[in-house]
């Protein structure tokens, strides 16, 4: 007999069909625009329609299931990275937080360097589960699938069966793992899903930021280009997109927690800049982010510490603001690139919105470098007005720390 599967769906705008998706996208009825008769309608909260989908599992998706089990074992060995440290964090009766990396800085720097250790284990890398029953969201995979198959599996011992991914935005560290779920729903925007495809062949042969390759590279298959509501179970989820860091971004908003899982839009110690001509867009969207009722935030990069303890206040949406308003302000000065991060998030490190990572120094460096070049021979960006005075700050360089 078939499996069942049972999917609730609140639909408000934005959903639109894709051409590239993979046959899982039929199962998803009017998700993607596409109509389901198995999926009858039901009139959803705040009166927006929701979707009910059985969805059938037939013996060619077991057969692909099959065929995913070989791919994952070639995709491990091409984005393996540092060895894994898991720690799993129980933040509430449904979410837990699943973090790797942050090793202690080298005695000795290694004499080669990958975009999994550079820009991921190094400053840390956590990924997250709302779960209800058997049912659970898995907000980003890890920049492979080794750390991606430990957390289902550790999911599956726990009596979860049916899981859906979203992809916060398109970056590798995030997508490494999708492999793992290629037999369950995968939810990104659809810039996500149009870069990804674009990308594909060389993220695929390591051209794209360089090894290690991640192939299989499994893209989301449904997309969605405005907020939309999500139910695992009884909990709602606001799957938002936010053009903050990257301009494809989708954080995960729990009103009933006032909870937000932020994606690489915030992170601890400092940002990495990765779109500098998008600054004063960025800004914006942070400073209307911080309207949003938040009480705790949980990046995908920061202390382990401060993400077991309850995560982060509103105020990493301050350092954040403040970080980027001080980097593109300040692009013509002398010696810019010479900088230290002091001179930057000494002041939020004071405040205890933010604690000093090692790893994060040469983040702050390639800030400084990709924000320099942007706007060589260029004005100045306008940048949005900040709240207060209280980033204004002095370029005296405080002393440096360890």
């Amino acid at each position: 007999m078939a499996e069942s599967v049972r999917v609730q769906v609140a639909q408000a705008r934005g959903y639109e069909p894709l051409d590239n998706c993979s046959f899982i996208v039929t199962t998803a009825g009017e998700l993607m625009g596409k109509r389901n008769p198995r999926a009858p309608d039901i009139l959803g909260i705040s009166g927006l329609p929701m979707l009910r989908v059985h969805q059938e599992i037939s013996v060619f998706e077991k057969s692909m299931r099959g065929l995913a089990a070989i791919a994952l074992m070639l995709a491990a060995a091409s984005t393996q990275g540092a060895p894994m440290n898991m720690r799993v964090i129980e933040i509430n009766d449904h979410l837990l937080g699943f973090y790797d990396g942050r090793p202690p800085k080298p005695e000795t720097p290694p004499t080669e360097s990958n975009w999994a250790d550079f820009g991921a284990f190094n400053v840390g890398v956590a990924t997250y589960a709302i779960h209800r029953g058997a049912e659970a969201l898995v907000y980003d995979t890890y920049p492979g699938t080794q750390d991606a198959q430990w957390v289902r599996e550790y999911l599956e011992k726990r009596g979860i069966k049916h899981f859906t991914v979203v992809n916060s935005h398109w970056h590798l560290d995030h997508v490494g793992g999708n492999a793992v779920y290629s037999d369950s729903d995968r939810l990104a925007t659809l810039a996500t899903i149009r870069r990804l495809t674009e990308k594909r062949d060389v993220v695929e042969s390591a051209k794209e930021w360089g090894p290690p390759a991640i192939k299989p590279l499994v893209l989301p298959n449904i997309g969605i280009s405005s907020d939309t509501t999500y139910y695992v179970g009884d909990i709602e989820v606001a799957l938002r997109p936010v053009n903050i860091h990257s301009v494809d971004g989708l954080v995960a908003y729990l009103p009933g927690d006032r909870l937000l899982l932020a994606g690489d839009t915030l992170e601890d110690t400092l940002t990495f800049i990765a779109e500098p001509e998008q600054i004063p867009a960025q800004i914006r969207n942070l400073q209307k982010m911080r309207r949003w009722n938040i009480e705790r935030i949980f990046p995908n990069h920061g202390n382990p510490d401060v993400i077991a303890n309850g995560g982060y206040q509103i105020t990493l949406i301050d350092a954040t603001v403040d970080y980027l308003h001080r980097i593109a302000s300040r692009a013509h000065e002398p010696h810019f690139a010479e900088h230290t991060i002091e001179s930057y998030v000494g002041d939020s490190v004071a405040k205890g919105w933010v604690s000093y990572w090692w790893a994060y120094r040469e983040a702050h460096k390639a800030n400084l470098a990709l924000v320099e070049k942007a706007y060589k021979g260029r004005p100045l960006p306008v940048l949005p007005p900040l709240a207060s005075a209280r980033a204004v700050m002095p370029k005296t360089t405080p002393p440096r720390t360890p």
